[in-house]
């Protein structure tokens, strides 16, 4: 301890402990140490703002990791949320494009929220609808996925919703791999002794198919095959024959399944080997060929049509009619959904042009002729064709308008897409040829051309009734709840050469048009041909077709049975390959959606 030393004067003074160290060096030992005794409340202040400065980032830090931690709750609430509405999305897309629905159906998908389709998934629900613009065939889909909120029941959930519109391209043909009957004269009746008869001979060379029992009377000559009969052979008159002994080209290529006779005479059971003393002049096993009958015939189903079906789905019809009219187009049913024949008979050639179509398009017309090799062509109107490049077709020529926009002088490149600049009648019909109505059902009465495109249903009947040659462009199926009848020297020709239709050159895998009739004029008729006629395309009738004295046929033939009066000629036609859709016995196929644009939300 250091002494404290009292001086003379009464002061005081500090003493050294130790003499042996200097004074100096004690006085400055004890300056250091009342320095460092004034610093000791220097340094508390120091901790003390130390500790403030830790407690306030501290509760910085607290404060950011507890908002970023709610920040993360929510952006994954979002996320779940929107991702439900996505799952939506797809879930009305996935029915969109099941191919047993029609997307061309605006009650393929639920039209508002409150009657909406939807999904539970964990922690949330996915809606969707959808409204269909039949005018332009755009679907506006609405997907909304709606997310528990995770603070708590009482909180609101969050909803997030997308839309999207969706094209529907329709689908206008199919390959024809279901049913090899589109090949053939088709006669499926069964049970009778005679379920098919042939009063007269058949020209040209079509192939014949007859399920049940074929007899041929009157002198009837059987010139074209291959003939198949699956049932009995029975060669009824004396005159009476198939084919011809001449050489083996003009024997008939003959099968059939059961027994065959002439005469009332004996059986042949089976009927297989030479039959020429039954002037059955046959031959088998191609291509070398023999004489001979082929006692295994050939089975080939029958094709069944679903008229109900089609009177649902078809494009125009009892549940869609006509988006764009003019006219008088067919009346498509007068009570719907009552499938009973209630319209009456319609004019399919009439004295009047019709227009009716479902689903985006625009038609006008040619005041004057057109040839080959103009590059400019003049139109009636101009009316809903597009400002900018667009194509066209007039008859089987298509051509792209390069200039004369929204003016009825328009400037064109001719004969594009592989198809040949040709010459075009004044008053023919133009349609815009690169999109795709739904369904449409056109006559231009100036030029005698009808336009088919798609499946198309009329509740009644139909007549052709104008006695001259028409034209019609392509592929399409008309299905009548009546019966069609085309009146004498009418003639409806896929391709027209002067006064008929142009046999050698049609090519049904192009353009085909099928008429299927389910009625019955009372005489087991579904189809009426009258004499001097003729029709170029399909033919299905749930009863019978009668092809009345002069009538010439070319293409597939299916009924019940097939009366075949004087002088008929059946026409040879390539092998059918591609059919429009609602070929009966074909597979079902309806429109389908291009895949999502346009997202928002």
């Amino acid at each position: 301890m250091p002494l404290i030393e009292v001086t003379p004067k009464g002061g005081a003074r500090l003493a050294h402990p130790d003499e042996s160290v200097s004074e100096g060096t004690f006085l400055a030992k004890m300056r250091m140490r009342q320095l460092l005794s004034k610093q000791d409340g220097i340094a508390m202040i120091m901790v003390i703002g130390m500790l403030l400065v830790l407690t306030i980032a501290g509760s910085t830090m607290m404060f950011y990791t507890s908002s970023n931690t709610k920040n993360a709750g929510r952006s994954k609430v979002d996320e779940e949320s929107f991702s439900l509405s996505e799952a939506a999305l797809n879930n009305a897309m996935s029915v969109l494009t099941n191919p047993p629905n029609n997307a061309l159906d605006p009650d393929t998908l639920p039209s508002t929220e409150a009657t909406a389709s939807s999904a539970t998934y964990e922690n949330g629900t996915a809606k969707w609808w959808g409204v269909l613009d039949r005018a332009t065939a755009v679907w506006t889909v609405t997907g909304r996925g709606i997310y528990n909120n995770p603070t708590g029941p009482a909180a609101a959930p969050v909803v997030r919703t997308l839309t999207a519109r969706v094209p529907v391209v329709p689908v206008y043909t199919q390959a024809a791999d279901i049913n090899p009957a589109w090949n053939w004269m088709y006669a499926r009746r069964t049970g009778n002794a005679c379920d098919m008869t042939l009063n007269n001979s058949i020209s040209g060379s079509s192939r014949l198919y007859v399920v049940g029992n074929l007899c041929v009377h009157n002198g009837a000559n059987i010139a074209n095959g291959p003939l198949i009969v699956r049932g009995n052979l029975d060669m009824t008159h004396k005159d009476a024959s198939v084919g011809a002994p001449t050489s083996m080209s003009t024997r008939v290529e003959t099968y059939v399944g059961g027994n065959c006779r002439r005469l009332s005479g004996a059986w042949a059971i089976p009927c297989t080997g030479n039959q020429d003393s039954r002037q059955i002049y046959a031959k088998r096993d191609p291509p070398s060929y023999v004489i001979g009958v082929n006692n295994t015939a050939l089975f080939i189903p029958e094709p069944v049509a679903n008229f109900a079906q089609w009177y649902e789905n078809a494009i125009p019809g009892p549940s869609q009619s006509c988006t764009t009219a003019s006219g008088t187009p067919p009346v498509f049913d007068t009570n719907y959904p009552a499938r009973d024949g209630s319209v009456p008979v319609f004019e399919l050639t009439a004295a009047s042009s019709y227009t009716c179509r479902v689903g985006p398009g625009a038609s006008t017309t040619n005041p004057g002729a057109l040839t080959a090799a103009q590059t400019t062509v003049t139109v009636a109107s101009a009316s809903g064709f597009p400002t900018s490049a667009f194509r066209i077709r007039i008859d089987d020529e298509q051509m792209n308008v390069t200039g004369g926009f929204a003016t009825t002088t328009w400037t064109v490149t001719r004969g594009v897409n592989g198809t040949t600049a040709a010459t075009h009648v004044a008053s023919s019909s133009i349609l815009r040829d690169d999109v795709s109505p739904s369904g449409e059902i056109s006559w231009n009465a100036t030029a005698r051309s009808l336009t088919v495109k798609g499946t198309i249903y009329i509740d009644g009947s139909i007549r052709a009734t104008n006695g001259q040659v028409n034209s019609y462009n392509g592929q399409g199926t008309l299905y009548l709840s009546g019966t069609f009848v085309m009146d004498s020297s009418t003639k409806l020709c896929a391709s027209v050469s002067g006064s008929t239709c142009n046999f050698s050159s049609w090519n049904p895998n192009s353009e085909m048009l099928t008429i299927a009739a389910n009625g019955n004029d009372g005489l087991s008729n579904s189809i009426y041909i009258n004499a001097s006629s003729a029709f170029q395309g399909a033919l299905f009738a749930t009863n019978n077709v009668y092809l009345n004295n002069n009538v010439t046929v070319d293409g597939p033939i299916i009924a019940s049975t097939i009366i075949i009066n004087n002088a008929v000629t059946s026409d040879s036609f390539p092998t059918v390959e591609t059919v429009p859709v609602g070929l009966p016995g074909e597979e079902t196929v309806y429109a389908q959606p291009n895949p999502p644009q346009l997202f928002a939300g």
